[in-house]
């Protein structure tokens, strides 16, 4: 069974192409990087494969789930763009608990999920700032509570968008290699490899909406043509929604 199959994809926003047919899967335990110049379409098609972005033809299965019926949330961790999350009077140990929480319709932490927070933010070596506001963090330490609360759950699937923006380049191979670790497939939108560079299996490439290479290594193909990319459109979410719809 594959953790992701997408077929065809075709995404336009305010009635410009995005993305152009794009095509690939990925099977259980693969670590694959998704990579791109800006306004390639890398963040639109992480949106699509999490119904955060309408797509107007193709397919998503997630989990051998059609996205449309997809309702194991749980077992999906997403950590979105760091600028795309605006946050106030918020805590670093609430910010992780909302990924807990995703899917509930109580609102409030049980004994058990205190620890899921607790032991996630130890993963990033965040768990003494805990009850500071996460406003009042650096750029790099807001970056590391999103990538907790993407894994607090302990997810099969986990998708990054640019999980090291911010990020020195130490502390990337730290939370690496920790992410190594973790049982779970990974989808990760990077600029560059150098950090993930032992770990990944597979690298996706797309440029100006198509996917121009998929391999176990970076031989790229020669640009073509003299067609220049749309810009990719502002966030449409804050990466706090407690669920998804396609």
């Amino acid at each position: 069974m594959s953790v992701l199959i997408v077929h065809d994809l075709r995404v336009a926003l305010g009635g410009i192409p995005i993305l152009k047919g794009i095509s690939f899967d990925i099977e259980p335990g693969q670590t694959v990087a998704l990579l791109g110049d800006n306004g390639s379409g890398k963040s639109t098609l992480i949106k699509a494969i999490l119904g955060l972005v309408r797509h107007q033809q193709g397919t998503v299965r997630l989990l051998d789930c059609d996205l449309a019926q997809f309702t194991q949330w749980q077992a999906i961790g997403y950590v979105p763009q760091r600028a795309s999350v605006s946050l106030h009077s918020t805590t670093v140990a609430e910010v992780v608990g909302s990924g807990v929480l995703a899917n509930r319709r109580v609102g409030w932490l049980t004994r058990r999920d205190r620890r899921a927070v607790s032991a996630a933010l130890d993963v990033v070596g965040l768990n003494h700032q805990a009850r500071e506001l996460y406003l009042h963090l650096s750029g790099g330490q807001q970056q590391r509570v999103l990538i907790a609360r993407g894994i607090v759950n302990r997810p099969q699937f986990i998708v990054m968008d640019e999980p090291f923006a911010g990020v020195d380049l130490t502390t990337q191979r730290e939370l690496s290699n920790t992410l190594a670790g973790f049982d779970a497939t990974m989808l990760v939108v990077l600029h560059e490899t150098e950090a993930m560079a032992d770990h990944l299996d597979r690298y996706l490439v797309l440029r100006q909406g198509r996917l121009v290479h998929d391999g176990t290594t970076l031989d790229l193909p020669e640009r073509g043509g003299h067609e220049v990319a749309p810009p990719e459109r502002p966030p449409l979410m804050s990466g706090m929604e407690p669920r998804w719809n396609s």
